[in-house]
């Protein structure tokens, strides 16, 4: 039989279900967003201090899913479901963007590239640089990712020419992340920037734009001036 305590917990979490259901995440405070994650991931346990923790130490939702597994896992009495979970969230948003990014104009819809691009490189650990190949009609045809280090992926714009001509590409956008959290691009980002313009001269294919973003900004060559400046260079 349920004593007062668990009656208490299953009401409060069916309330904080009801709240979510009617408005949202508008409708609640971001603790209790965390909070009403891990209901599902930790059931017989009351979350809340373990939500206000969480939110205390990352400092917004937005970092929370960010953080990496080894970060999470067994911290704060997380243990593996509850790790699972809020890494499972961050890659479902990801993988929800890339999949309404595919049915949309990019040209037309900087918002929605930007916020894919934020999400899938922006809170990364390591610079991570991305390639977005599109058809004649601006569609997205797909992606090319380029691991890197803290301070430095490694491009090969060679690659990047190979794969236009595997997928009919007729234009890229070329992205990477800053975990310095500064979007200036370097002078290795600019270098980097001319020898893919100059790889895809060869086979009459533009680069659109390249962007470099962190989790809460995002900087485009093309709208500072920088990416005309170094097509005249070549």
């Amino acid at each position: 039989m349920a004593g007062p305590e668990k009656k208490h917990t299953d009401g409060h979490r069916r309330r904080l279900r009801e709240r979510f259901l009617r408005a949202g995440l508008d409708g609640l405070q971001d603790y209790e967003a965390i909070e009403l994650l891990l209901t599902y991931a930790i059931p017989r346990r009351d979350v809340k201090p373990l939500a206000k923790e969480l939110l205390e130490t990352y400092g917004s939702l937005e970092k929370l899913l960010d953080a990496t597994p080894a970060d999470l896992l067994d911290r704060h009495g997380m243990g593996p479901s509850g790790t699972t979970l809020v890494l499972l969230i961050r890659q479902l948003c990801s993988k929800y963007l890339e999949q309404k990014i595919r049915d949309v104009d990019v040209l037309d819809s900087s918002a929605a590239t930007e916020r894919f691009l934020r999400m899938k490189l922006g809170g990364g650990r390591k610079e991570t640089f991305m390639v977005i190949f599109m058809n004649s009609h601006n569609h997205v045809l797909d992606f090319q990712v380029f691991p890197g280090t803290v301070d430095r992926a490694a491009v090969y714009p060679r690659e990047i020419a190979e794969k236009c001509l595997r997928t009919g590409a007729t234009a890229v956008i070329a992205a990477h992340n800053h975990p310095s959290g500064i979007c200036m691009p370097s002078d290795g980002d600019l270098q980097t920037t001319r020898r893919i313009l100059a790889a895809l001269r060869t086979i009459n294919v533009g680069l659109v734009d390249h962007l470099i973003v962190t989790p809460t900004a995002c900087l485009s060559l093309r709208g500072n001036g920088m990416l005309k400046r170094l097509e005249a260079q070549i």
